[in-house]
């Protein structure tokens, strides 16, 4: 899976949040969490 960026990023909640390029998923920006 290609990511936006090289490391997740500190999204709401202290989630650990990570994005999926549009190219890798069919033209659609995906976001990724952990909780």
């Amino acid at each position: 899976i290609r990511l936006i960026d090289e490391k997740p990023r500190c999204g709401a909640g202290g989630a650990k949040i990570a994005f999926v390029h549009p190219k890798a998923a069919g033209g659609v920006l995906l976001e990724i969490s952990e909780r």
